[in-house]
């Protein structure tokens, strides 16, 4: 079987000849190249070839947002334009004004949006420590709303903004992927207008003071965000795709119950169904710390979690994520990162870890092992290669 068939076959509950085994090594990668510190055998390659060298899956999930020069402009919205998007975006006379602030460590970007209610204004940032993480999307230093009279024309930014479909870039992801894994059409990182504007449009802490404060400023921008999220969602649902992807970040904290149950919940669901009867499937970013979440996910409906973080780095342990989802959730990732980082793992419990974990998941369904979240800048390419290569030799 080729990794593509393995995966699908794992989102479908079926059994494989072995568990797909597709890592995030993106930012892994980045950090290397930045460092000079790249493998002598793997210097030259992209990192997809890497991960066909490697006899891995190539990962096709979240975007590249640092291939197209322009594409993070307006970060500071939660918004990227992106080529292998099945969409791209435009603002309907709306002027835009662009400055950066460099210093030694850091630059930062400030974008003002220019409407008839008002300046929106927006600040983001890389450091040199995270570019030498491998980070590809910038960290939002000055959100869009940050006093209770920017939320009007934030609203009017959103209701002026024109969804375009393009398929091209996409379509020529697929052709890249081919075998070797399953290009899923990315949308966005929210799950809904509620969910974008805690987790892109406010600093969370902001947005659950508003929410006692004045939630009806919040419910009026979640209404006038609506058909833009249609809009995006449509171009998904049209698309070649086997897979969307929408939403995720959540975590018992910053997503509690509560408020993943009223404003999560019911958009994931309703995506979720709008795409099975396409005959597609829906995958979300499950990161996070999500031990009380997980019946929640399982009323949602959608069929992949995407970058299951296990204990040690949350609460909850892989096997008794892979039996709550009961055979309807399909998981990806699973594999915690710190394995791979001498710093969190001596080398004995990292391959007693490795053995026991092949062992036992080397066949098992609903299952697409990574690393969650990432193989990530200071992992081990000697653990990385001996990890592969055990998944490799199931039989």
């Amino acid at each position: 079987m080729t990794e593509r068939e393995r995966a699908l076959a794992a989102i479908r509950g079926e059994t494989s000849d072995r568990v797909p085994w597709i890592p995030r090594l993106d930012f892994w990668y980045r950090a290397a190249l930045r460092k000079g510190t790249m493998p002598q055998e793997w210097r030259g390659l992209t990192v997809e070839e890497i991960a066909i060298r490697l006899g891995a899956g190539i990962y096709a999930t979240n975007p590249d947002y640092t291939t197209d020069v322009t594409g993070g402009i307006d970060r500071g919205l939660g918004l990227m334009h992106v080529s292998t998007l099945t969409y791209d975006f435009e603002f309907d006379g709306i002027e835009r004004r662009i400055s950066k602030q460099q210093t030694k460590n850091r630059t930062e970007t400030v974008v003002e949006y220019i409407t008839p209610l008002g300046i929106v204004r927006t600040a983001f940032l890389f450091t040199d420590e995270m570019l030498d993480a491998g980070a590809s999307t910038a960290w939002v230093s000055e959100p869009p709303i940050r006093k209770v009279e920017d939320f009007e024309a934030v609203g009017y930014l959103f209701e002026h903004i024109k969804v375009k479909p393009q398929m091209d870039g996409y379509l020529a992801l697929r052709r890249k992927v081919g075998e070797h894994g399953i290009a899923i059409a990315a949308t966005l990182g929210s799950a809904g207008p509620m969910h974008h504007i805690m987790k892109q449009l406010m600093f969370p802490e902001h947005f659950y003071y508003a929410m006692a404060d004045y939630p009806e400023k919040i419910f009026c921008l979640a209404e006038q965000m609506s058909p833009f999220f249609e809009a995006i969602q449509q171009t998904a649902i049209d698309s070649p795709a086997e897979v969307v992807y929408i939403g995720g970040n959540y975590d018992d904290s910053l997503t509690p119950p509560p408020m993943f149950r009223k404003h999560i919940l019911p958009f994931l669901k309703e995506h979720a169904n709008r795409l099975h009867a396409r005959g597609k499937y829906l995958l979300t970013h499950t990161d996070g710390e999500n031990r009380r979440l997980i019946s929640l996910f399982l009323e949602a409906g959608f069929d992949v979690a995407d970058s299951v973080c296990p204990y040690p780095m949350t609460q909850v342990k892989l096997e008794d994520i892979h039996a709550a989802f009961a055979g309807r959730i399909t998981i990806w990732g699973g594999i915690p990162a710190t394995q791979l980082c001498p710093g969190s793992t001596d080398d004995e419990s990292f391959r007693r870890y490795v053995d026991e974990l092949v062992g036992r998941y080397g066949h098992a369904k609903r299952l697409i092992l990574g690393v969650s979240d990432m193989v990530t800048a200071d992992a081990d390419v000697n653990r990385l290669k001996y990890l592969n290569d055990k998944i490799l030799a199931v039989s």
